[in-house]
């Protein structure tokens, strides 16, 4: 399978939760052909082992090509509740994150380069692999051994992530694994500005200085071959009953004026840091719409209430920016949730995932749209 970067538009990267998963699964057949999503190995909820993520990514893509990177976040530590502690149960519990981090931690040796790693990678044969690394200045053999043996493997293309916490170390390495592949095309420089609704300028400064970092390291040949994306998020963490802008193709647009990036996000997924195992007993009803580049955002007042969803829906379908210019799984269950129906949406999980479905869907195709622009200039 030849995967060429530059046909695709919009790189969605999603994480292992089940709602990130029920999003891209009720994608289009269409619609999955039309991206190449990056998909992180992640703990798929509380207790999970590794070998359940394995198993949930397999059947999630199947023959699908994809690329495949590692979620460097811990499994959180079991909570303990102040009162009524059952302490065998949060030891089994503890001892199943210990034993997912225990896993994560051998996949980031750098021993032999990176070989758990590459282990963990042959499993995924229709996989465009991460190049995995924690300290580009102490790990910098390692790293080019990772390339040379996932090529020597049959990888005909490679991916490597870079983002705000890295050392400039990493722009040589990359120079050098370039270097020895038959063209630079073979390798995609995906730039993570991270997540959050400010500091836009100065997270597009950064793609733009990494991407000419890397350029650098480059023959003047090699440059016009790269293919890179630049990826973040602006999703809001807490919301109101509102429209919120993304700011997220603002930054795009940014740094693309200094190279032509592709367009990448979280598929609007909020990823906040679990410090303990702990689930909040309560909810709210959520409904999220997407826009090209805002999202009318519903939320509901009371607390575990279903009836949210059906007012949220009606809410949204009447607010002034619902343009109706979406059919998808996500769009489908909200119109069915406005004249009463929640029979296949009775679960916050399916919410979320309906908004990932819906923001995904739009994104391929303004994604598309945005280039044809670009072309006819």
């Amino acid at each position: 399978m030849t995967i060429e970067f530059s046909q695709y538009q919009y790189y969605p990267c999603l994480q292992c939760s089940e709602p990130e998963h029920i999003g891209y699964r009720e994608l289009s057949d269409e619609d999955k052909d039309a991206i190449l999503p990056i998909i992180e190995l992640s703990q798929t909820k509380n207790e999970a082992s590794f070998g359940d993520t394995i198993q949930a990514v397999k059947g999630l893509l199947a023959s699908r090509p994809f690329i495949l990177d590692l979620s460097k976040d811990r499994a959180p530590t079991a909570f303990v509740p102040k009162q009524n502690a059952d302490h065998a149960k949060i030891k089994k519990l503890q001892d199943a994150q210990d034993s997912y981090n225990s896993e994560l931690l051998a996949l980031l040796s750098p021993v032999d380069g990176f070989a758990a790693w590459r282990t963990c990678v042959s499993a995924f044969p229709h996989a465009v692999p991460v190049l995995q690394f924690t300290d580009p200045a102490t790990q910098g053999k390692s790293i080019l051994r990772q390339a040379a043996q996932l090529w020597k493997a049959g990888f005909e293309r490679l991916a490597i992530r870079v983002t705000q916490e890295c050392s400039d170390d990493i722009f040589p390495i990359i120079g050098q694994i370039i270097a020895f592949l038959d063209s630079a095309d073979q390798l995609l420089l995906i730039v993570d500005c991270g997540q959050g609704r400010t500091q836009i300028a100065e997270r597009a400064e950064f793609a733009k200085k990494a991407v000419a970092r890397v350029v650098e390291e480059l023959d003047a040949s090699q440059v016009l071959s790269l293919s890179a994306v630049c990826l973040n998020d602006t999703f809001p963490s807490q919301t109101e009953t509102k429209i919120y802008e993304s700011y997220s193709w603002e930054l795009w647009r940014e740094a693309s004026t200094g190279f032509p990036f592709s367009y990448g996000d979280y598929a609007a997924n909020r990823r906040l840091k679990k410090q303990s195992t702990y689930m909040p007993g309560d909810w709210k009803a959520q409904v999220v719409y997407a826009l090209p580049e805002s999202w009318i955002v519903y939320r509901h007042a009371n607390a575990q209430d279903t009836q949210g969803w059906i007012d949220g829906s009606k809410a949204v379908m009447a607010h002034a920016y619902f343009d109706d210019g979406i059919a998808c799984w996500g769009s489908s269950i909200m119109k069915s949730a406005a004249v009463g129906n929640l029979d296949a949406s009775g679960s916050a999980r399916f919410w979320h995932g309906a908004k990932i479905n819906m923001h995904i869907h739009r994104q391929i195709r303004y994604a598309r749209d945005v280039a044809i622009s670009a072309d006819e200039f």
